[in-house]
């Protein structure tokens, strides 16, 4: 390959894009800044261009005007005064200086050229003001209060840009700190959800390991349903909220897997309507619950027992309830990951709109009572 090729493949890589010509770089810059010239400020300006034109036809003996000739004469000269340093504050303003003081005399000069601008602009206008006989026209004299009133203007002008910037650099500050907090809330959770899959994980493979020594045909029978469980919690393991349907359905898998390590030990009932399916839950929260259940609450005890998962609604609620009849509160209950993860995924979630809850079971075991709104909240 020659030399050549290697310095145009350089280029490409340093420069992929054509430089921006000058021209195209100062039609767009004054484009920015006439869009700053917007309809409210020509509104205002000809709303006082008209109020000034009553002055300027009343002539240098004062009086009303002598017609709306006269009239339209003085709007017009007056819109000839202060339409240049209107157009040329907006031109200029993008290109001065940010600090107040440079800032105020760099307009300032501006707005003294704009008026000089008018001034001559005007003046050009009097051969066609004499054309019509609008004698009165002729008769402005000084510019100097023309330069003071546009001053005047520029000070308006100027004490709203300040307005702007403290409302703009506020709205700047909520949104920076929206979006923190939403960027720490998606870190917990991930935390949160990174502590959640070991543990199950875990938990799960000890299991098989154990059933590999004692019964090989059942610990192959709890891999594969295993390997099913974790083939449906993929796609939704990493989501905030998922319908409960769906953490219904991992529940449910979860349990047949610790069926086969219980046996007749452990059995289950599920009574949610199919009406309250759709309310969103963390994942893996009745999974979580429901491991705690059999943990803490059937694996301790020779005969094992039942799993219940119920849910109801009530005043905009839905309330969830993993109960068991295992041996009840023990000492170390609740002091795991699991029920402190449930509860702050909860909180991400739904905010203070949802609670978990435990309370003794009757005769025995334990209650977990989720309590989650039943439409999610706006985000």
């Amino acid at each position: 390959m020659p030399p050549g090729a290697f310095q145009t493949a350089d280029a490409v890589l340093v420069s992929p894009h054509p430089a921006t010509p000058p021209l195209e770089s100062l039609r767009r810059a004054v484009t920015r800044s006439l869009a700053r010239l917007t309809w409210q400020k020509l509104l205002w300006t000809c709303a006082f261009c008209m109020a000034y034109g009553v002055l300027l036809a009343r002539g240098p003996q004062g009086g009303a005007p002598q017609s709306v000739l006269a009239w339209l004469g003085g709007v017009t000269a007056a819109l000839s005064f202060f339409i240049p340093p209107l157009v040329a504050v907006s031109l200029v303003a993008p290109f001065a200086p940010r600090r107040i003081v440079p800032r105020t005399v760099v307009l300032m000069l501006v707005v003294a050229a704009g008026v000089a601008a008018g001034y001559r602009l005007f003046a050009g206008l009097g051969a066609i003001a004499a054309s019509l006989h609008i004698e009165t026209l002729r008769h402005v004299g000084s510019p100097l209060p023309l330069l003071l009133m546009a001053w005047i203007g520029l000070a308006i002008h100027l004490f709203r840009e300040r307005e702007e910037a403290a409302e703009q650099a506020l709205h700047d500050e909520v949104e920076r700190k929206l979006t923190l907090e939403r960027q720490t809330s998606e870190a917990q959770l991930q935390v949160l959800q990174s502590q959640i899959e070991p543990h199950f994980l875990f938990n799960s493979l000890a299991h098989v390991r154990r059933l590999y020594q004692t019964d090989p045909a059942a610990g192959r029978a709890m891999l594969r349903y295993l390997s099913r469980y974790l083939g449906a919690a993929e796609p939704v393991i990493r989501e905030r909220g998922i319908a409960l349907r769906q953490d219904l359905e991992l529940a449910v898998a979860y349990l047949n897997i610790q069926r086969i390590r219980m046996g007749a030990r452990l059995s289950f009932e599920i009574d949610v309507p199919d009406s309250l399916r759709a309310t969103r839950v963390p994942p893996m929260m009745l999974t979580t619950l429901v491991e705690n259940a059999i943990k803490h609450g059937l694996s301790p005890l020779p005969e094992g027992g039942l799993v219940r998962i119920a849910a109801d609604a009530e005043a905009g609620f839905v309330r969830i309830v993993v109960s068991d009849n295992g041996q009840g509160f023990q000492a170390n209950l609740g002091s795991g990951v699991g029920l402190a993860n449930v509860q702050a995924r909860l909180a991400m979630l739904h905010a203070d709109g949802a609670s978990l809850s435990l309370s003794q079971g009757t005769p025995r075991g334990i209650r977990a009572t989720v309590v989650v709104p039943s439409r999610p909240r706006e985000k």
